[in-house]
């Protein structure tokens, strides 16, 4: 559905802060809390965005509504919103399902999450902590095999070091979803 699609927010100072769903974007430049930013990155307010029938690119996407239709924004700018985005991600399974893009950090297969577990690098039997530097994905395969050896005494190798990820809003996408190519300048290069 158009109105559950991803849209870029905008700190005042034009920093990513958040990714949210199309309906909660379009509320916020509607209250007037944020302006659309357009395909030539120019912010408009709700009234120029929904009254002008603006030019878009050939994924434009419109919703209905009793004035007519209203081009759905790919970014948006908060007007009173100054802060810059926590340093640090939060340490959850989810997240370092993302972290680790749902392969197994033993043998590199991808998979859902409901085919994965965390397993710590340095077993918890040995005074192994949880943190980002010692958990990793592994399918269950991996993570039986390897039991409570460390990936050395167990002749398994990992394919990346585990590290504390960069908070960046592309963070919050779904793992399918690619950013919109106007998120681009905003997101230093990342991608999913």
């Amino acid at each position: 559905m158009a109105l559950d699609s991803s849209v870029l927010v905008l700190n005042r100072l034009w920093q990513a802060v958040n990714v949210v769903s199309a309906r909660r974007a379009l509320a916020l430049v509607y209250v007037g809390r944020g302006r659309a930013v357009g395909d030539d990155y120019t912010v408009y307010s709700w009234s120029l965005w929904a009254e002008n029938p603006l030019p878009g690119t050939g994924s434009t996407v419109y919703v209905s509504t009793t004035s007519g239709p209203v081009r759905i924004p790919r970014v948006i700018q908060l007007l009173d919103y100054d802060r810059v985005p926590r340093p640090r991600v939060k340490f959850t399974r989810s997240n370092v399902y993302l972290r680790d893009r749902h392969r197994c950090q033993y043998c590199g297969s991808r998979q859902s999450a409901a085919e994965l577990t965390l397993d710590h690098v340095q077993p918890r039997s040995r005074g192994g902590p949880t943190t980002w530097r010692n958990i990793v994905v592994s399918c269950f395969g991996c993570n039986s095999r390897k039991a409570d050896r460390n990936p050395e005494e167990a002749g398994m190798p990992l394919l990346r070091e585990p590290r504390p990820p960069h908070w960046h809003p592309a963070a919050l996408l779904r793992i399918a979803e690619k950013p919109h190519p106007l998120w681009q300048p905003f997101l230093g290069g990342v991608s999913n």
